[in-house]
């Protein structure tokens, strides 16, 4: 009978080493995703960049100049159907990763004295202006393109 007791106690005890291991590791992973997200945010509330916005006419001068860095914060398959010239695709979805990746494009495009600006499907559309608050967040100035992707292509203005 004794036996029998510890040829049954042994693979229990070993399902729990396991548990217990994975559960260790899960806690390990978890830590360590909650420093990063601690650290990434640190960097990302210390911005002070501001949020404005930029009317057509203003934007059309800039972006002819090459004065400019556009980005498109509708969803991708919107970009995909068709997006203003030279413009990155940058989604609210995560977009404080896409931001942190394009970090040296950005300051890249700040030193060349360029303006960054963010357009969205129309003026209702939020997307454009939650964007540029993620940027000002990281310290980068924005401004919302009035009217959007509508108002360009309105104005007969080209399109990729």
């Amino acid at each position: 009978m004794i036996r029998t007791k510890k040829t049954w106690l042994i693979p229990i005890l070993g399902l729990l080493t396991i548990h217990s291991c994975a559960t260790h590791r899960r806690a390990a992973l978890q830590t360590t995703e909650k420093k990063v997200a601690a650290k990434r945010d640190a960097a990302r509330l210390s911005g002070r960049g501001k949020v404005t916005s930029i009317s057509l006419t203003d934007f059309y001068a800039l972006q002819q100049s090459g004065k400019v860095l556009v980005y498109d914060a509708r969803p991708g398959f919107f970009y995909h159907l068709g997006h203003l010239p030279a413009a990155i695709h940058l989604p609210k979805s995560g977009c404080d990763e896409k931001i942190t990746q394009q970090d040296e494009d950005i300051k890249a495009a700040l030193a060349a004295q360029k303006t960054i600006v963010v357009y969205c499907t129309n003026r209702l559309c939020p997307d454009a202006r939650t964007v540029a608050i993620h940027l000002a967040d990281f310290g980068y100035s924005a401004a919302v393109l009035e009217g959007g992707w509508e108002t360009w292509k309105e104005s007969g203005l080209p399109t990729e």
